[in-house]
This record gives C-alpha cells, structure tokens and sequence, in this order.
C-alpha cells in the first residue's frame, strides 16, 4: 500500500485528473439533487388521499408544485375518469375535492360506469400518459456512460502505471516458527519497544548517498518489520529497503527471533535481493539454514559484519552495529535475539559514478 501511495504521489500528471475527476463527481451529485422532480399520476392520487385525511390544502399545493396547472388538470381528470369507469366512487370523491381545492371550478365532466358518454357530448381529444416523475432518459444514459468512462480510465490507469511497479518487488516469504520440544516455560516478556516508523534520511556527504537508518530490534516487538523509502534529493522514489522477522523458534509471547531478513527492493530491477541474519543457534542448524536459504543468502549475525546488497540501480551497506542474545535457560543457547541494531547506508550508483 505505501507503494502506491509513493507512486501516485511523484506521478504529477495523477493529481490533476484526480482532481478533475473529483470536481465532476461532484458536479454530478449537485446536479443529481437539484434536477427537478415531476409528480406523476400515482404522486397525484397519493396527495388526493392524504388531502381526504388532513384538509390542508398548503400541504397539497407543495407538494405537487411542480406540476403546470394544465398538465394538473388533465392528469386529475384522467384520474377520476378512470376511477369513475372502474366503480371507485371514493377515490373519485377524493380526487375531485383535490380538484376543485388546487385547479378551482366545477371537476371535469365524468362519464357514466361503464365508460358511455352522455347523450350529445363530445369525445374528449387523447392525451399523452402522464410521466411518472425521475430523470429524463437521455441524462440517466448520459450519467451511466460517464460513470462507466471513468471505470475504465481508473482501470487503466491501475493496469498500466501501478500495476507494473507493484509486479517488480514480489512479496517477501512469511516468516515461520520452529518448535522446541525444550521449551517448557515461557521467558518473561521484556517491555515491548515501540514500533519502528520509517523515517527521512539523515542528510549524507558521501557521492550518490541516500541517507542513514538504524533499524533497532528488542526482544518482546513482536510482528517487527520496518521498511525505509529511498529516494533521490529531488525526491525521485527509487526503491525501498528495510528489516523484519525472518523466522521465530518455541511458542508463546514474546516472539523468539532467531533470523531476520534484511532486503533492498530497486523500483528499475526486477527482483529483491534479501540475506537472512541468523543466530549462532540457527546458522548451525542445518535443517534450519537449508530452509532459511529458499528466501535469500543466509549469514551468520556477528557483531561489527559489514553486509552488502546490490541491484541494478542501488547498493546498500549494513553493518550490525550491536548484537545480545537472550538468556533463557528453556532455549538452546544463541537461540535468538535480545537486542539488534544495524546501520544502513543505501546508495545511488548512477549519482555516485557520475559524481566521479
């Protein structure tokens, strides 16, 4: 996720048409509520009953006030035709008291039951069916292909500019546990360190340097897993590297580290380089380092070793500044980490040749 957030955010050209997208959603909204409701014949016989009930003619002119007289007339006398034909004497007198209140006059003529006109009278001309209120058709089909346009450009703009980037690095292997069938107690969990946050790089001197991060490890920070975004000094995402639990031994809390791994991701390579930091205790292991070997180059963890990594555009120096094993008389010993401190020191190699 903080990929793509790093992505969007150095794309320039992304801010602008999320705004513009956002500008037309929400245009669309304010013109969604603001488009004029029409009554239809149902509103119409649904404010004749109410009128029956409460006589407030106020009420009965608000709501069908967006109705043209004439097209009330005629919609009410259509209503009380219909009524009329089909035997509905209570609706008719609803919807004639309706009438006479919001149209005025004498309620239009009524024919008989059965739908025969009076002797003499003159067969009113067809009308058209009264709308039964929404959107016209043509906004709502506009509305929809709009919607529609914008799914596709976010489609796109996922497949061909996020989606690439978030393919290069795959995810790194889920961190195990190992058993001990030694461990009948569990170690008193020291007080858990706070959650390292990646931070801005230290400024560096040194041609192509990227900064400085000290990733620090205290037994009792379970799920600990830090990562630091590397960037140039026009703020230019290049790639990331960081540290986090690799594999843990024994049951219970707190977790019982006996490997990290430590990675560098380079956004213009293909791979993640990764070398696995083990304790004395599982670099001798053999089952153990065979199974560490399938996520990276396993090293035994010793204090003062200098480590590097390297990709195609990026290479980091990482050295174990500070290393303490636990003392846990239920574990083997040199089975995993109290404390761990390692200082990285990324660099561009591009910035770095050219500055030579």
């Amino acid at each position: 996720m903080g990929k793509i957030v790093e992505l969007v955010r150095r794309q320039l050209w992304i801010g602008p048409l999320v705004g513009l997208v956002i500008g037309l959603l929400i245009g669309l909204g304010i013109g969604w509520m603001t488009v004029e409701f029409r009554p239809g014949a149902d509103d119409v016989s649904a404010v004749a009953d109410s009128y029956s009930l409460n006589s407030d003619a106020a009420l009965a002119r608000a709501r069908l006030k967006n109705l043209p007289e004439a097209d009330l007339k005629r919609m009410i006398g259509e209503l009380i035709r219909d009524r009329t034909a089909k035997g509905l004497s209570r609706e008719v007198d609803r919807l004639t008291a309706l009438q006479q209140v919001l149209v005025g006059g004498q309620p239009l003529p009524n024919p008989t039951p059965g739908g025969a006109r009076p002797p003499g009278s003159t067969p009113a001309p067809s009308a058209p069916p009264a709308s039964s209120g929404g959107l016209d058709p043509l906004v709502s089909i506009g509305l929809i292909a709009f919607v529609v346009i914008l799914i596709v450009a976010a489609g796109a703009i996922f497949y061909f500019r996020v989606l690439p980037t978030m393919k290069a690095r795959p995810p790194r292997p889920a961190r195990a546990t190992t058993g001990q069938a030694a461990a009948t107690a569990p170690t008193a969990p020291a007080a858990p360190s706070a959650r390292e946050t990646p931070g801005a790089p230290a400024a560096t001197t040194a041609p192509g340097g990227l900064g400085r991060f000290v990733p620090q490890y205290n037994l009792g920070n379970d799920n600990y897993d830090t990562s630091y975004s590397l960037e140039t000094a026009r703020g230019e995402f290049l790639g990331e590297c960081g540290m986090g639990i690799s594999e843990t031994i024994g049951e219970g809390k707190p977790d019982k580290v006996t490997a990290f791994d430590l990675w560098l991701f380079d956004k213009a390579d293909v791979r993640t380089v990764t070398k696995i930091l083990m304790t004395d205790y599982a670099y001798k292991d053999q089952t153990l380092r065979t199974k560490l070997a399938t996520k990276g180059e396993t090293v035994l963890a010793e204090r003062g070793k200098i480590l590097q990594l390297e990709t195609a555009s990026l290479r980091i120096e990482a050295q174990i500044v500070e290393l303490v094993y636990a003392n846990n008389p239920n574990y083997p010993p040199n089975s995993h980490f109290q404390k761990l401190i390692v200082e990285i020191v990324p660099v561009h190699k591009a910035e770095m040749a050219a500055a030579r």
